[in-house]
């Protein structure tokens, strides 16, 4: 397969600092009234002269605060698969109540919230979302059987997908990464799409503030976020760039890292997830078109 260099644009007019790749957001980024950070990862240019179908996978934040016409909006996309990245005690802040008309199947398996929560500090984080760039090495095995349902979905045809977690840019923001990329896409559109999370996120449909107080007690999650907002007041849940302190992209990072550990993102696809090459070349003929 002949990746795709990144020289060519995406489609429409909004320059991306990683190469001359550009994004449809009118076509791209889809606002209902209570979504965060929906958008639909097709219309890249892939490898061999080929580009992702559009309508087969979307990503998103916490879909807690969906109202009626956004519900609508689901069922018009015919929905069949939902990866929730989120942990157990995540769900129960902000728990997704499906009200469409046929549910879709969950692929996403579930994970103890100590791990991503309980030894970080109020010192130490950012907010809501803002997983710290060392996190996302351990969401290659935490997220594993995750990554797996969604992708074997997808290779089987089951789409359309949404994947998503709370802020929609972390923990998702490594699946689509790591999907884009066995399907061919260039770096530098996937750092592209990536960055898109922090103008696109809005904060307030991602969390239930309301409730952290009642539940921190028993809740790891909704603990850590009251200490945060006692520290720091609302400005915690201000969206931050996605890049380390030298501008390179967290995502980016944590790929480099996974092809170290596992010798590729086609390896780490098929010795951790058993997504194997058959199934990576199912991924392709489902999810890409010709440009």
């Amino acid at each position: 397969m002949r990746r795709c260099s990144g020289q060519c644009n995406v489609l429409s007019a909004r320059p991306c600092r990683f190469g001359r790749s550009v994004i449809d957001l009118d076509r791209r980024h889809i606002r209902l009234n209570g979504s965060s950070n929906l958008r639909d990862i097709g219309g890249y240019p892939a490898a061999d002269g080929m580009r992702v179908k559009w309508g087969k996978l979307f990503r998103s934040g916490s879909l807690w605060a969906l109202n009626g016409s956004d519900w609508r909006w689901m069922d018009e996309r015919g929905i069949r698969v939902v990866c929730d990245l989120r942990s157990a005690a995540e769900r129960e802040i902000a728990p997704t109540v499906w009200r469409g008309k046929v549910p879709p199947r969950s692929v996403d398996g579930s994970y103890d919230s100590d791990v991503l929560f309980s030894r970080r500090t109020p010192k130490e984080s950012l907010g809501i979302g803002a997983l710290e760039g060392g996190l996302y090495l351990k969401f290659a095995r935490l997220l594993a059987k995750s990554f797996a349902g969604l992708f074997d979905a997808l290779q089987s045809g089951e789409a359309p997908a949404i994947v998503h977690c709370t802020a929609g840019q972390d923990r998702t923001g490594l699946a689509v990464a790591l999907l884009l990329d066995v399907l061919g896409v260039a770096r530098p559109t996937i750092h592209a799409d990536y960055l898109l999370s922090t103008e696109l996120r809005r904060p307030e449909f991602e969390l239930d503030r309301a409730g952290l107080n009642e539940v921190a007690e028993r809740n790891v999650v909704a603990a850590y976020y009251v200490r945060l907002i006692e520290r720091h007041g609302p400005t915690i849940f201000t969206p931050q760039p996605l890049v380390d302190s030298m501008g390179r992209p967290l995502v980016d990072i944590a790929m480099d890292a996974i092809e170290r550990e596992w010798g590729s993102i086609e390896a780490y696809f098929d010795e951790e997830l058993g997504i194997g090459p058959a199934e990576q070349a199912n991924l392709r003929a489902h999810l890409l078109e010709p440009a």
